[in-house]
């Protein structure tokens, strides 16, 4: 019994001494947890510029942001759409097809961007070039328009998806404003001169980026609110069928190669025409080259000189006589 009594003591002790150890071990794991939790949000908070200028939220991985972008901009229907269309007209009423076009094109409130022209009235041989721009509501509605002023032969329309491109830009600016503003703050806090010069680097680098690209989001908002018509303008004497039958494209190949004909001779003999001046300058310096040719002084004839041969002889002469 006096042993047992003896233990007693021993046995309080290694219990204090296994609950401060127990104690110990729990204030240094809630110290570790509590120490990960800084290191986190200081990582976050490192890394939120670098995740919204890439488009992602601020602890959102690499590839999980990425893919909310991407079903987010997947189940959005309205996409950032850039029209195209080229368009070639013909017309034998040359000046009324052109005002149609441009009556088509103010009503749906387009522009004209650049445009060329050239071709004779005499000859019906007008032509006009332009490039136009029509706000997109208004396209589909345009190239109706456009096509029932003159017969159409050749059209081709393009679109590009630049939604995804545009999601970028419009991201990035995002997060560029929001350094600006945090550099500014810091700028008004800075307590040294290093400081300051330091901040002012950064926040140039980060206005130059922010004009760049809002300079991009300026041509791609222009180019989906307005699309781009390329349009020519023909004039013709005989408009072009548009009946494929075999029938019809003999007559109509016969037919154009009669034209053809007649206006190759008008040009021949325009040309011809055109030529005779210099053709009649010709005729005269040939007609006075030829009549000085004719009165050059003549020299007179001398007669022929014939040279006869020496006869030889192998006769010794005779000796004198005494």
């Amino acid at each position: 019994m006096k042993r047992n009594l003896k233990r007693i003591p021993a046995l309080v002790l290694a219990l204090v001494l296994c609950a401060c150890l127990l104690a110990g071990c729990g204030g240094s794991a809630a110290g570790g947890v509590a120490s990960s939790a800084v290191a986190y949000d200081s990582m976050t908070s490192e890394s939120a510029p670098m995740e919204m200028e890439m488009g992602m939220e601020p602890g959102d991985s690499a590839g999980t942001g990425w893919n909310d972008s991407s079903s987010a901009l997947a189940a959005d229907p309205s996409r950032k759409i850039i029209y195209t269309a080229d368009l070639e007209l013909e017309s034998t009423q040359f000046e009324q097809a052109r005002e149609d076009v441009m009556a088509a094109l103010a009503q749906a409130g387009g522009y004209v961007q650049s445009s060329e022209s050239g071709g004779n009235a005499e000859r019906s041989s007008r032509w006009v070039y332009m490039s136009l721009r029509v706000p997109s509501e208004k396209y589909a509605s345009f190239l109706s328009d456009a096509e029932s002023a003159a017969n159409l032969t050749w059209k081709s329309e393009g679109t590009e998806d630049v939604t995804a491109e545009y999601v970028d830009v419009e991201a990035r600016l995002a997060s560029l404003e929001a350094q600006r503003k945090r550099l500014e703050e810091l700028r008004d806090q800075a307590s040294t001169l290093e400081e300051l010069l330091t901040i002012e680097e950064h926040l140039t680098d980060v206005q130059y980026r922010i004009e760049s690209y809002t300079g991009q989001m300026r041509v791609l908002n222009d180019q989906i609110d307005y699309s781009t018509v390329n349009l020519r303008l023909d004039e013709v004497q005989v408009l072009t069928p548009k009946s494929d039958r075999f029938g019809d494209r003999v007559g109509e190949a016969f037919t154009g190669g009669w034209r053809e004909f007649g206006e190759d001779l008008q040009d021949l003999i325009v040309g011809l025409v055109g030529g005779l001046p210099w053709l009649l300058v010709l005729a005269v310096v040939l007609a006075v080259g030829t009549v000085l040719w004719r009165k050059r002084p003549r020299r007179a004839k001398t007669p022929p000189r014939y040279d006869y041969p020496l006869k030889h002889t192998d006769d010794k002469p005779e000796p004198p006589k005494a």
